[in-house]
């Protein structure tokens, strides 16, 4: 049995990154999909969390009220509350994340191509 999730919404608040001590970056942010129109619209919440590279990568592309579409797997971890009462939390570990541009427009910063470009077309001379 699979446990594959696709979400797509918009970024609840700002993605938090940190880094364990190893130097690994893990990313925590919050996905809204809402569904439905008018007083049927229903919003869920989905708890993300990213590892390595794509954590990087995301946390340096996105911020909040961003839309995304995030494909990963579901897990859930136990706890101990503070009352010593156990409780679960649902979260996604999240596989791919990515913009999306149903209802944004989504313009990928080329710059330092084109530096390179222009640089490799001229002497450095001409250019300064």
């Amino acid at each position: 049995m699979s446990n594959n999730i696709i979400i797509n919404g918009n970024i609840g608040q700002p993605p938090e990154i940190r880094y364990t001590p190893s130097g690994m970056a893990i990313l925590e942010f919050t996905v809204a999909s809402t569904s439905g129109k008018d007083d049927k619209k229903k919003t869920s919440w989905f708890n993300v969390v990213a590892f390595s590279k794509l954590a990087e990568n995301v946390a340096g592309s996105v911020s909040k009220g961003d839309s995304v579409i995030v494909f990963g797997r579901m897990e859930q971890d136990e706890y101990t509350k503070k009352d010593g009462t156990k409780g679960k939390s649902t979260k996604v570990v999240a596989d791919e994340v990515g913009v999306s541009c149903r209802w944004n427009v989504w313009v990928k910063d080329r710059t330092n191509e084109t530096v390179k470009a222009v640089l490799a077309q001229h002497d450095e001379d001409e250019l300064f």
